[in-house]
């Protein structure tokens, strides 16, 4: 499309040159006015001839009038299309991420997406995990289009946008707005919604992290803070860091780490850890953490369950 209307605007530009050039060597008028004759002649205004025309010339220009005049009806034609081309594009972008918020269940909702919202998308995104962000600034939703995450355009702080993003259904809520008092905002909001929600906040400056708390956030988290912390063993144990890192690395390599709930009639309930070969007993509600490669993760978290309902494997 925009080649097309390239090409016609520069063969536009052509023929104003040429009808120029045309009835200045042809009849030996003057540039400015070989170039409104030219001018009014594409454009068909019907003012009176600049100066007189010989039989070449009243040629010359009805070839012109022909030429220009097929001319402007491509180009208006073009940028007509274009901008139709694109009301319906952006039509279609609505009704699909319309489809794809109807669709979306147990997800997390990012709101920002700041240089700290970003980093959370794209973890996210790389362990595959459902997603919809939240964000007003226009840009931003652009290119969060353009990679085909979900987005709602407008401000968490606001009910219905947290609505509209499905946090009524959603598994959990990142609160990385610019200020704490948003954030703060976000998360009374938030919770209001769903009380069931695992919120967790961003807090910026000392002292904010009891008010998000008792806004309703289940962890909040100081970047800055935590930055200063992490940098003490990169400084004073690298050699464990790295160990770490490469342990616990990104994409599925090396080993990770996962959590499991002992929910009721789990095999694992009120049998002790050498039973099940591990180290203690087990009650409903608790939280298992397990270290080990993606594979073996995936097979112990499908033996739970096969374990627990033989039948489907569901819980």
């Amino acid at each position: 499309m925009r080649r097309r209307l390239t090409y016609g605007f520069s063969f536009l530009l052509a023929v104003l040159a040429s009808g120029t050039l045309g009835y200045h060597l042809i009849e030996g008028a003057p540039m400015w006015d070989a170039f409104y004759m030219t001018v009014i002649t594409i454009t068909t205004v019907g003012f009176r001839e600049v100066f007189p025309l010989s039989r070449q010339v009243q040629a010359f220009t009805v070839l012109l009038l022909v030429a220009g005049l097929g001319l402007i009806f491509v180009v208006a034609t073009e940028i007509g299309r274009s901008m139709l081309e694109g009301e319906i594009r952006r039509v279609l972008g609505r009704m699909r991420r319309s489809r794809m918020l109807d669709r979306v269940r147990d997800h997390e909702v990012i709101c920002g997406y700041g240089r700290m919202g970003k980093a959370v998308v794209e973890a996210l995104r790389q362990a595959g995990r459902p997603l919809v962000v939240v964000e007003k600034n226009p840009e931003k939703v652009a290119s969060l289009d353009a990679l085909g995450v979900p987005v709602v355009r407008g401000d968490a702080t606001q009910e219905e946008v947290l609505i509209t993003a499905g946090v009524a259904r959603a598994r959990g809520l990142v609160a990385c707005l610019a200020d704490d008092a948003h954030n703060a905002y976000t998360v009374l909001t938030a919770r209001s919604v769903n009380p069931n929600l695992f919120i967790v906040a961003r807090a910026s400056e000392d002292g904010a992290e009891q008010r998000l708390l008792r806004a309703g956030a289940n962890r909040v988290v100081n970047p800055y803070r935590l930055g200063g912390v992490r940098l003490v063993p990169v400084l004073t144990k690298p050699a464990v860091v790295d160990f770490l890192e490469l342990s616990l690395g990104p994409k599925g390599q090396g080993l990770e780490l996962e959590e499991v709930a002992i929910e009721q009639n789990s095999p694992l309930e009120s049998k002790s850890l050498q039973e099940r070969d591990l180290r203690r007993k087990f009650q409903s509600s608790d939280t298992l953490v397990v270290m080990g490669t993606k594979a073996s993760l995936e097979a112990f978290e499908t033996a739970l369950l096969l374990e627990t309902n033989p039948k489907g494997g569901e819980r």
